[in-house]
C-alpha cells in the first residue's frame, strides 16, 4: 500500500540515522523516495553499504508510523524534508536532516536573519558581557539568536535574546525530550514560546560524542552568519564556523580580552585568517541592511547594568556613512581566503586519514589502518570526516574525497 511521503522520510531516517550522509547517496539511485523504500524493504541493498546493513533490514514502516503518532501525542512537530514547510537554508546544506523534531515555530528560518551564536562553556566573564550585550542587540533590531543550548555562553546568548524581547532557536544534539543539558532541561518551553527547539534525533535519543558535530551543520546551517563568542584552540565552537565556511556563510567573531591568552586561541585564528570583527551589534547588522532592511527593527535594547563593573558601552566606529557595507565580492573573496585552513586545521588522526584518503584518491579501508591502530577510532574519524563533507564512502568498503560537486 502507498505511504505519505512523511512515513517514507521517516522510515528512511530510521534505516540509516537521523545524521548519516549515506541515506541520501543511497536514495540518489532511485526516481522517488517511495521507489527506493519499495526496492530496499523489498531485499534491495545494492546500493546500501556494509556498515549500514544491519539497521536497514530492521527498519520497518509500522516503526516509522508509530514514532509520528508519539510526536502527535507529545506535542513534537514533525517536519520531513518533502514538505513545504521544511527550511530552504536547511536544503541547501551537505547531508541537510531528512526529518527535523521541534516543538516552537520554524515558519521565520527562511525569511528571517538568523546569527548563529556559539562558544565555550567556560567563559571568562568579559565574554559573557560582550556575548549580552551584543547578542540582546542584535534581538532587540529583530535578529533571531540561534545556539546550541549548552551550558556556557550558548545559555548566554539564549537568554541575552530572550530579556530583550526577541526570539532564539535552540539546536540540540539529542532529542528533545532528552533531558539535556539537564541545567536548561527546563527552559525549552521558554525558548519554544519565542522561537523553537529543533533537532533532526529521535525524541528520546540521548547525546554521543559524533551528536555534537553533526548537530553544529544545522546550527550553521540554519543561520546567515556564525558569531564565535569565545573559542580556544580545540573548542566545539570552531566546528560549528567550519560548517558555516563550507556551507557559504559568514564569520563574525568578538576580539578577544587577551591575546596571548589560549582560551581565545580559536578567535584568533579565525580573525587571523578573515573572521569579520564585531565591537558591537553594527558590524554584524551591517552585513545585511541592504538586504534585509524591513526585518529590522530602529529600537535599541534596554540592557540591566551587567554585574562587577556594570554596563560595559561598545567602542566607538565612524558614522554610518563612512561604513559602507561590504560587497558580494569582499564577501566571496574572505570565504576564498578561509577555505584551505578549514582543511589544514585538521590534526592528529583525523588529518593522517583525511591526507592517507586525499593522496591515494580512493583507498580501501585496510589501507587506512595504517592511520590508527584502533578499529573504533578510525570508525570514529571516518564518520566525522564523512560528516564534515570532506570524505565520501564508496562501494567495497572505500572512500574517497568529495567534492563540491557531490
Amino acid at each position: 500500500m502507498p505511504y505519505s511521503d512523511r512515513e517514507y522520510y521517516m522510515w528512511l531516517t530510521l534505516a540509516f540515522g537521523p545524521a548519516n550522509p549515506r541515506k541520501w547517496v543511497a536514495l540518489s539511485h532511485y526516481g522517488s523516495i517511495a521507489e527506493a523504500y519499495e526496492k530496499i524493504s523489498g531485499g534491495d541493498m545494492t546500493h546500501v553499504l556494509p556498515k549500514d546493513l544491519g539497521s536497514v533490514r530492521s527498519a520497518k514502516m509500522s516503526q516509522a508510523q508509530k514514532l509520528l503518532a508519539f510526536c502527535e501525542e507529545k506535542k513534537i512537530s514533525v517536519c520531513a524534508y518533502c514538505d513545504e514547510s521544511f527550511p530552504n537554508r536547511l536544503k541547501e546544506i551537505y547531508n541537510p536532516p531528512s526529518v527535523l523534531f521541534y516543538i516552537g515555530d520554524i515558519s521565520g528560518i527562511d525569511t528571517d536573519i538568523v546569527i548563529s551564536a556559539v562558544g565555550t562553556r567556560k567563559p571568562s566573564e568579559y565574554s559573557v558581557a560582550a556575548a549580552q550585550r551584543i547578542c540582546a542587540d542584535l534581538a532587540s533590531k529583530g535578529v533571531k539568536i540561534a545556539s546550541g543550548f549548552a551550558v556556557g555562553l550558548d545559555s548566554v546568548a539564549h537568554r541575552a535574546a530572550l530579556l530583550a524581547g526577541g526570539k532564539t532557536y535552540a539546536v540540540l544534539p539529542c532529542g528533545i525530550l532528552y533531558d539535556f543539558p539537564k541545567e536548561n532541561a527546563s527552559r525549552k518551553r521558554v525558548v519554544a514560546k519565542r522561537g523553537a527547539v529543533i533537532s533532526e534525533y529521535f525524541p528520546s535519543d540521548k547525546p554521543d560524542s559524533l551528536s555534537f558535530r553533526a548537530r553544529n551543520r544545522l546550527l550553521s546551517g540554519i543561520g546567515l552568519g556564525t558569531l564565535v563568542l569565545q573559542a580556544g584552540r580545540k573548542s566545539g565552537a570552531l566546528s560549528t564556523a567550519s560548517f558555516a565556511l563550507s556551507q557559504g556563510r559568514d564569520i563574525f567573531c568578538i576580539p578577544p580580552h587577551d591575546i596571548f591568552d589560549e582560551a581565545y586561541d580559536g578567535v584568533v585564528g579565525l580573525i587571523r585568517d578573515g573572521a569579520i570583527s564585531v565591537f558591537d551589534a553594527e558590524d554584524i547588522l551591517n552585513e545585511y541592511n541592504g538586504l534585509y532592511p524591513h526585518k529590522l527593527k530602529s529600537e535599541k535594547a534596554v540592557i540591566k547594568p551587567l554585574p562587577e563593573g556594570g554596563e560595559r558601552k561598545p567602542i566607538e566606529k565612524p558614522a554610518a556613512d563612512k561604513q559602507p557595507r561590504q560587497s558580494q565580492t569582499k564577501k566571496q573573496q574572505r570565504r576564498e581566503h578561509f577555505a584551505e585552513p578549514y582543511i589544514e586545521g585538521l590534526y592528529g588522526s583525523k588529518k593522517q586519514i583525511y591526507d592517507l584518503i586525499r593522496e591515494s584518491g580512493e583507498i580501501h579501508l585496510d589501507g587506512l589502518s595504517v592511520g590508527t591502530g584502533d578499529p573504533s577510532e578510525l570508525e570514529a574519524v571516518l564518520t566525522e570526516l564523512e560528516l564534515d563533507g570532506l570524505i565520501v564512502s564508496l562501494p567495497g568498503n572505500r572512500f574517497g574525497i568529495r567534492h563540491t560537486s557531490d
